[in-house]
């Protein structure tokens, strides 16, 4: 286990060393660089500033950084694999597949083979992705495999399985990780939240900024729990401090629904207003990262299930899993039709995932069905599951 006596460096320190590396190499580094180990050093630092940030619109930049250092090197099998990760965050899954196939010198790699499994997950192939999971942990049981089966585990309900793969995580870490250590902590303390254990989240969220201070990721799951504790105000206040640092039409969301909790009606119109109009504006711009973000605003924030239907459908077409199953259902439900969302919540259900989330939103639609007695059954899975699951959440 890491130790956490001394604070280490963290989150704007590492920020400050990728943007400096940077600046000495020139926003022309390319059309400068004299080799290939220059030209991948640089798309490597391009990406690592976004992924790190979290920032969308820079990792959709680097997408063309990307494809102009290819064009530049003879082997680009390594920046292929950087574009199957780039495509993955973005939810371009048809993206994933072209560059890992673009790069065969790479293809059967542990990274591709771990890309290759998230996919399989992501798409609703379960034991394939449990099997991609279990396998590569044969073969090495790194920090990144076991917090992935781990996350697996935990979406199929087997959070105490998946509190062991974290920590066994953690131990595989070196004192220099303390970004990907705080990471780890931030997914157990999720886990806790997620089930309605809010002083364990806590300091699991504490022993995170402790390990890596100033991580917005670290920042946002604070401000989730303290809206799920009453403290909107605060939370609203988190988030805006996040918010004013990268584009991230989420927060711009949770900062509404939080204002609106508070009582602050006007100033929540505002927030919600620009969370719609920047997941609209990436949409017709032709990416796709926010259409689930679009299903839950419509169907939860403006209650308006045609619209909310349209955009499930355009999700589930990309992605056909447990959550895009419940999202469609979801909609459906806020369209008044009961038929339908009965058949997509019953289909969640049967993937095997479980959360107190889905449970709870597959006993309103049973009720609404008609169903009275399934849906008691649902209701008291999901407060059993967490007994705090109609709290405030961030749409994730």
């Amino acid at each position: 286990m890491i130790s956490l006596v001394k604070t280490p460096d963290g989150y704007e320190t590492e920020m400050r060393h990728i943007e400096q590396a940077l600046d000495e190499m020139g926003d022309d580094a390319l059309d400068r660089a004299a080799d290939a180990e220059q030209i991948t050093r640089y798309a490597w630092r391009r990406y690592q500033k976004a992924a790190v940030a979290g920032d969308l619109n820079e990792l959709a930049a680097v997408d063309g950084v990307l494809d102009k250092a290819i064009a530049l090197l003879a082997d680009p099998s390594d920046l292929y694999l950087l574009k199957a990760n780039v495509a993955f965050k973005l939810h371009r899954l048809d993206d994933v597949r072209a560059a890992l196939s673009a790069a065969p010198l790479v293809r059967d790699s542990r990274e591709a083979r771990m890309l290759a499994a998230d996919l399989a997950f992501q798409e609703g192939r379960y034991e394939a992705a449990r099997a991609g999971y279990d396998e590569l942990l044969i073969e090495e049981r790194s920090w990144d495999g076991l917090a992935r089966l781990a996350h697996f585990r935990f979406k199929m309900g087997d959070a105490a399985g998946a509190a062991l793969l974290y920590e066994e995580a953690e131990d595989e870490l070196t004192a220099k990780q303390m970004r990907n250590f705080a990471w780890l902590e931030t997914q157990i303390g999720l886990m806790d939240f997620q089930r309605g254990r809010y002083k364990e989240a806590e300091s699991r969220y504490a022993r995170a900024d402790k390990a890596y201070p100033g991580y917005w990721l670290v920042k946002e799951h604070i401000a989730e729990l303290w809206g799920a504790q009453g403290r909107y105000l605060d939370a609203a206040a988190l988030l805006e401090e996040i918010a004013a640092g990268v584009d991230r039409a989420d927060l711009e969301q949770a900062i509404g629904e939080l204002y609106e909790l508070a009582g602050r009606e006007e100033t929540a119109k505002i927030w919600k207003g620009r969370a719609l109009g920047a997941y609209l504006r990436s949409a017709q711009s032709g990416d796709v990262h926010y259409y689930h973000h679009l299903v839950d605003y419509y169907a939860d924030v403006a209650e308006d299930g045609a619209n909310a239907t349209l955009w499930a459908l355009k999700d589930i077409a990309l992605r056909e899993n447990f959550s895009t199953q419940a999202a469609l259902a979801w909609a459906y439900f806020r369209a008044g039709r009961f038929t339908d969302a009965v058949l997509w919540s019953d289909r969640a259900l049967n993937s095997g995932a479980s959360s107190a989330k889905l449970c709870h939103q597959a006993a309103q639609i049973h009720l609404a069905a008609g169903n009275p007695s399934k849906s008691a059954a649902l209701l008291t899975l999901a407060q059993s599951i967490n007994p705090c699951v109609e709290s405030f959440h961030i749409h994730h």
